[in-house]
């Protein structure tokens, strides 16, 4: 980390959520190659908007589908902080499998962003700084509790229905939280499809607030994001 000479610094806690199944093979790729550096970018991102970092920890929860992956669905990592903890990061998203898993859609991603507001993220005290999940799919999501009574999945895990996970989203005081996100300080980017597949569709989350969207391609795998826009979205909703 960077010397902060007598400047207000940042704390940054960033989940990744990302889609595992076969069409996210190009992201995941991009991702594993440049995983070693992803603490330095963002650290030097932030350093030239004048925002220096003293902290940045992140964690994988990868997902699929309980339809067809059953207990091999979600898997979650703890917090790793870089750049000391870098080596295990990066085994954690070359430990990521695609290979035969999803395989249609929608995915089970509504359930890995649940997972990902409940992470244990960092108190900051008297620092600036953000709590950020960053999620990342080709497909729409299933709705929660659709996949009730499939091998893995644990009904009384998650949220009945969508409106409750933005209720907890949205939870803004601090005494009566669910989850230990900051409420003003939390972040979703979103890098999903547009439109509705069977009556599945991001729509409902894009607005939710501080939410920002960015579309991909459902046909590309997000083949159409590169790494740079990535850390650049990340950056802007550290400065927002």
């Amino acid at each position: 980390m960077p010397d902060l000479q007598g400047q207000k610094s940042y704390k940054l806690d960033i989940a990744f959520v990302i889609d595992a199944t076969g069409s996210m093979g190009p992201i995941i790729e991009t991702v594993r190659q440049r995983v070693l550096s992803l603490g330095d970018d963002i650290v030097a991102a932030m350093a030239e908007s004048n925002k220096p970092v003293s902290q940045l920890r992140v964690r994988v929860i990868d997902f699929a589908d309980f339809g067809s992956e059953g207990d091999d669905a979600i898997h979650s990592t703890e917090f790793f902080t870089l750049p000391d903890q870098a080596d295990k990061f990066q085994a954690a998203i070359n430990g990521i499998n695609i290979e035969m898993r999803g395989g249609d859609v929608p995915e089970n991603a509504l359930e890995a962003l649940f997972i990902a507001m409940n992470s244990d993220w960092t108190s900051f005290g008297a620092d600036n700084g953000r709590h950020i999940i960053v999620l990342m799919t080709d497909a729409s999501p299933l709705n929660l509790q659709e996949r009730n009574g499939c091998v893995g999945y644990q009904s009384d895990l998650y949220p009945a229905d969508i409106n409750e996970l933005e209720s907890i989203w949205s939870e803004n005081d601090a005494q009566a939280a669910i989850t230990k996100l900051h409420p003003r300080r939390k972040r979703l980017l979103l890098f999903v499809p547009d439109g509705t597949i069977a009556d599945h569709s991001w729509d409902q989350v894009k607005g939710w607030e501080f939410t920002t969207s960015t579309s991909v391609d459902p046909a590309r795998g997000l083949g159409d994001i590169d790494y740079s826009t990535i850390i650049a979205e990340i950056v802007r909703s550290a400065e927002a």
